[in-house]
């Protein structure tokens, strides 16, 4: 087991500007039998200027050992190590309570341990060989995560905040909430206090949600704006997109539709593993050879002419949402692999060559 510091004196608020604030230094464990797998998430982390301290071990179970200690902030986990497996060392400790956030690694992918992975509420699943931007990514969400959210609940129904709040706080996001009951108490809490994230209602008794939207916008441009609706209106997302939301979510939903819309708000990479249960992120739709996709949070909409030999999909055309702070490029890797399922499931391509 070897351990390498590579704390940094920049103070508090020194940080790359695509990385939050951090108070404190980020403890990351890096658990893998390969030195080389190890050097390249020591390398692509050390780059960033966040303060952070790493340790590394090649074994099981020096990695349970170490995570044990509960000083571990963030641990990248290989599946097969000497002495305890990836998914033994994480089921050990989580039946501690112990929630550090972990990113599991392996080569080639395996089913078994991913599904584990999703039971046991890793936050990713890297397959080797990765970039070092896929690491560099998940330490800039972790640094989201770990600082405190704040966000405003708008919905003229207590009920309705009830369930919002509780289903936020199962989100992985660190979120302190406060409750507006209209828009023109959410204009009155924003005046005196800056949030973050908004989840406003879309139909409001007095002033709906649309033109509240528009006077928290002036009053706070950098607001990230969610809006919520009973109704499943496409037209209706759309118009609130170009309005200014960041994304559209239809009541129910569910602690996975935080994270993704988290995730869109603050920029974030989203994760490859992605938990079961929440709504679908995409609306595809195949006419002749044409394949057509909506990202139903985004608004953006890609079309690609596909093939039947690789490259599969060809001369994408994107329809950007207007006025939505996510860029197409942002989620054009997960617009492709929705399109190769889709077109796998309709036995259009072969699904075991991609």
């Amino acid at each position: 087991m070897v351990s390498l510091s590579v704390e940094r004196n920049l103070g508090l608020s020194i940080v790359l500007a695509e990385f939050v604030v951090m108070r404190h230094t980020v403890n990351i464990l890096v658990a893998d039998d390969s030195r080389a797998t190890q050097q390249i998430v020591m390398n692509a982390v050390r780059v960033t200027r966040v303060p952070l301290s790493i340790s590394a071990t090649d074994n099981g179970r020096d990695c349970a050992t170490l995570l044990r200690s509960g000083h571990v902030d963030l641990a990248f986990i290989d599946v097969q190590m000497p002495e305890l497996s990836g998914p033994e060392v994480l089921w050990n400790v989580r039946q501690q309570g112990l929630k550090t956030f972990v990113t599991l690694m392996s080569t080639p992918p395996c089913d078994e341990a991913i599904e584990m992975a999703r039971r046991l509420k890793a936050y990713e699943f890297l397959f080797k060989p990765f970039a070092v931007t896929e690491v560099q990514a998940i330490l800039k969400t972790y640094c989201r995560i770990a600082s405190p959210t704040k966000v405003l609940i708008v919905d003229d129904s207590s009920t309705v905040r009830r369930v919002v709040q509780k289903v936020i706080q199962r989100s992985v996001f660190n979120c302190e909430i406060a409750e507006a009951a209209n828009g023109k108490d959410a204009i009155n809490i924003c005046r005196k206090e800056r949030f973050e994230v908004a989840f406003l209602d879309y139909n409001m008794p007095g002033l709906g949600g649309l033109e509240t939207m528009k006077t928290l916008l002036l009053i706070q441009p950098d607001l990230q704006i969610v809006m919520i609706s009973a109704e499943d209106d496409v037209a209706l997302g759309n118009q609130a997109r170009d309005n200014g939301a960041c994304a559209f979510l239809h009541k129910p939903f569910y602690p996975p539709d935080i994270d993704r819309v988290l995730h869109i708000a603050f920029g974030l990479r989203s994760p490859e593993l992605a938990i079961e249960g929440g709504q679908p992120d995409f609306d595809v739709s195949i006419e002749g050879r044409t394949i057509r996709l909506m990202h139903k949070l985004t608004g953006h909409i890609f079309e690609y002419l596909w093939f039947r030999t690789t490259p599969y999909l060809r001369n994408c055309v994107i329809r950007p949402a207007l006025a939505c702070a996510v860029a197409p490029k942002d989620i054009v890797t997960a617009v492709e692999k929705a399109a190769l399922l889709q077109l796998s499931a309709a036995q259009l391509i072969d699904g075991t060559a991609w």
